[in-house]
């Protein structure tokens, strides 16, 4: 294979999230791409084994020399092409633990020694943090990319979260504001999928926030279509006791006017005749 004369260029740019003491496989997968690019495959998993710097040859006369191997220099040329990338990709941290190596498979193996099963260790943590997560006083979006953190870790360290799963935890992680809906999907058989789930939470949160101004710009109070109408039918029954009548059939003005005039008949009845007196029972006494 031929090398190229810009050196580690040709493994492409530097990545872009550096090795961390909890990013293993999250590093590695950005890695091996561009490590399979340049078929250095072969160099970082061993199989392409170490050459000896010098090599003996036979001369004519039976006799053997020693000489330069000009694949060494080819291979060793490659083998540190490799190594300075994924130096170059390790946060200071992590590079203390590999700055005695000396070739690429040694410290292929022991950065994978070292963190491929340290990240595996922190499986049960994770799901542990992702039950317990509740949205609280976080928006939903705000809420999601937390959990949707959690859920991208695990993936990341081979163990990955069921869609499915990922739904149950999302509704559980929700108060009793959020009961109705709640209980609306946790009610249904069909699927459930993340995308619309997502959606109509945050439809529903957008209902909450209308109500809750709408509750705070009236000072306590919800004006609603519904008060309006009852405020106006308040005020059509007033008029129609005062003698109006309009509003319900044909029949409803006969009513109004009959209403006004028992409230007539009471006044002048109440005008003509005087009050008895409560000792002698006299009329006017």
């Amino acid at each position: 294979m031929a090398l190229s004369s810009n050196g580690p260029a040709m493994l492409g740019l530097p990545i872009s999230e550096k090795l961390s003491r909890d990013n293993f496989l999250l590093w590695k997968a950005q890695i091996l791409p561009a490590i399979k690019g340049t078929r250095f495959v072969g160099i970082l998993s061993g199989a392409s084994k170490a050459l000896a710097p010098t090599i003996s040859i036979e001369k004519a006369e039976k006799s053997k020399e020693d000489i330069v191997n000009p694949k060494y220099e080819t291979w060793m040329a490659q083998d540190q092409q490799l190594l300075s990338y994924i130096i170059n990709s390790l946060t200071k941290e992590v590079l203390a633990s590999v700055i005695t190596v000396t070739t690429i498979v040694e410290a292929w193996i022991a950065l994978d020694t070292m963190y491929s099963v340290q990240s595996c260790a922190r499986a049960p943590n994770l799901r542990m943090q992702l039950s317990m997560l509740k949205k609280g006083n976080m928006s939903i979006a705000a809420y999601y990319a937390k959990l949707k953190a959690y859920v991208d870790e695990l993936a990341t360290i081979g163990k990955p979260i069921e869609d499915d799963e990922m739904v149950t935890f999302i509704l559980l992680g929700h108060d009793l504001e959020y009961n109705p809906i709640v209980t609306s999907f946790m009610g249904r058989t069909d699927p459930i999928y993340l995308n619309n789930l997502y959606a109509h939470l945050v439809a529903y949160e957008t209902r909450l926030d209308m109500l809750s101004d709408n509750y705070n710009n009236n000072n306590g109070g919800f004006s609603s279509s519904a008060n309006s109408a009852n405020q106006r039918r308040v005020g059509y029954q007033n008029q129609g006791g005062n003698g109006g009548g309009r509003g319900r059939g044909r029949g409803s003005g006969g009513r109004g006017n009959n209403t006004a005039g028992n409230h007539d008949q009471q006044r002048s009845s109440k005008g003509t005749t005087k009050p008895k007196c409560q000792i002698c029972k006299k009329a006017g006494h």
